[in-house]
């Protein structure tokens, strides 16, 4: 029997061994056995940054990507150790090597004992005080505790299309010979490693679209503007025997844009916007960006600390409300790219080969094009490239594993997307009932914690589950002893 069964060895999954070897080393534990389960190509890497192609890079800077707050700079020094780099914004594969070396190190340092399973849990049963876990070769394992750490879905935003000529869902499909103009679903990151991919790489004109027309933004050199209005301390004061606290959080956010009306960097972008001058929009935005004046990105990024704080004081309902109010705001504004991408979409925009669109409705497929209705025109293209980060709604699942739990109702989706999770222990919560042993961590629990699509979260979140469960694994062990 292991007492923790890891199920995905990406960058979550390595970061929470890795703490989980902190917290086992502190409290001086009998070494625990860990079971971990991953597909050989992306052991110990993960796809999300192992899966990359080269140009493709991180957009949070190194001091914000270390897997344990016990070396928080690890990620920076190892870049100047190992590569002689102080690069802001290294490449994801790049980072995947440290994960793939971060992993080395604790098999090394032997203070758990870890067995590779190099495959993927198509199912997962309760078993007397704990799980069993049937991998797809067959291999049978029990654990005491299983945690998911599955990354993303890979589930396609366009079912019908799949399978349609010239729909394309990874980079690996791009024609890089190709020249005709290219429509790629979505505006958020995702859709910039796709343009990125796609601009350097062929002479192809590239079409990006979203439902609300907003376009991505360039992270600031560093943030100036302190809130006036929207910070915790006024949200709680304000919310002091108030249950609306959307509106509560929505007026003070409002105040504070009112505030900036005229110095903020919002009204004048968008105004660039909507006249269609939208290389000035990019040259705008990283002019200020290098001078450190974005103050609408500064309240926005000030909420970091907080906002899942808030998000769980959210009900379901103002939780749905929030996604419609602010979601695609957020998108935009709240989680902007390097100032060197930003650049290309400069380059490109002058050169006309990019453009970005707001979409009526969804693409539609016929006559062997794939059809989009903006405001001012149908555009038709032959190559759809949907980069929209897949869909987060679990109920329609082609992954065997989430099948399996959702039919033993081990799992449920929540409203927002993803699995439903308890935001504090992060185990799987049914019928408003957690399952004890079985905990999801990172970006499936996203309807229930809202910022897991930042790993510096995901691994704050692997930090509380090792701190408590080497309480409760120390204290089982001295039981044991006695």
């Amino acid at each position: 029997m292991y007492d923790v069964a890891v199920v995905g060895l990406g960058a979550t999954g390595t970061s929470l061994l890795s703490q989980a070897q902190d917290e086992v080393y502190n409290v001086g534990a009998v070494k625990p056995r860990f079971a971990v389960f991953n597909p050989s190509a992306s052991f110990a890497k993960g796809l999300a940054f192992g899966d990359a192609d080269t140009l493709h890079k991180v957009n949070t800077p190194p001091g914000m990507m270390s897997v344990t707050p016990t070396e928080p700079d690890e990620f920076a020094h190892w870049l100047r150790s190992r590569f002689d780099s102080r690069e802001r914004w290294p490449t994801r594969l790049r980072y995947s090597d440290f994960i793939r070396q971060t992993y080395r190190d604790i098999r090394q340092a032997g203070i758990l004992h870890i067995d590779e399973f190099h495959n993927s849990v198509v199912s997962i049963r309760r078993y007397g005080a704990g799980f069993a876990l049937r991998d797809e070769k067959g291999n049978n394992v029990n654990a005491r505790n299983v945690v998911m750490c599955l990354g993303a879905l890979s589930e396609s935003a366009f079912p019908a299309f799949v399978g349609q000529p010239g729909y394309i869902s990874h980079y690996s499909q791009f024609d890089l010979s190709s020249a005709a103009p290219l429509l790629i679903a979505g505006s958020g990151l995702t859709a910039v490693d796709a343009f990125r991919y796609a601009f350097g790489k062929s002479q192809a004109e590239i079409h990006l679209y979203s439902r609300s027309g907003y376009v991505l933004t360039c992270l600031t050199d560093g943030n100036r503007y302190t809130p006036v209005h929207l910070t915790w301390r006024n949200i709680m004061s304000a919310t002091a025997g108030n249950k609306d606290m959307l509106n509560v959080f929505s007026r003070l956010l409002r105040k504070e844009f009112y505030l900036l009306r005229e110095t903020g960097e919002f009204r004048f972008a968008m105004k660039l916007l909507r006249e269609g001058r939208q290389t000035e929009y990019f040259r705008m935005l990283l002019t200020r960006a290098a001078n450190s004046n974005l103050p609408w990105q500064d309240v926005l990024v000030s909420t970091r600390p907080y906002m899942h704080k808030l998000w769980n004081a959210f009900t379901t309902v103002q939780k749905l409300r929030f996604m419609k109010m602010y979601g695609a705001v957020w998108a935009a504004w709240r989680h902007p790219i390097p100032q060197e991408v930003f650049s290309e979409l400069i380059e490109a925009s002058a050169q006309g080969r990019v453009r970005f669109h707001q979409a009526l409705a969804a693409p539609q497929y016929a006559d062997n094009c794939y059809h989009l209705q903006t405001p001012s025109e149908t555009l038709s293209f032959h190559h759809l490239w949907d980069a929209t980060g897949g869909r987060l709604n679990i109920s329609d699942t082609t992954q065997p594993l989430l099948q399996d739990l959702l039919s033993q109702s081990l799992i449920e989706g929540h409203p927002c997307g993803g699995i439903n999770v308890d935001p504090l222990t992060f185990q799987c919560r049914v019928n408003n009932r957690n399952v004890p042993g079985l905990f999801n961590i990172g970006p499936l629990s996203k309807g229930s914690l809202f910022s897991t699509n930042a790993f510096w979260f995901n691994a704050r979140c692997a930090e509380t589950w090792a701190k408590k469960w080497a309480v409760e694994f120390s204290s089982a062990d001295a039981k044991e002893a006695l």
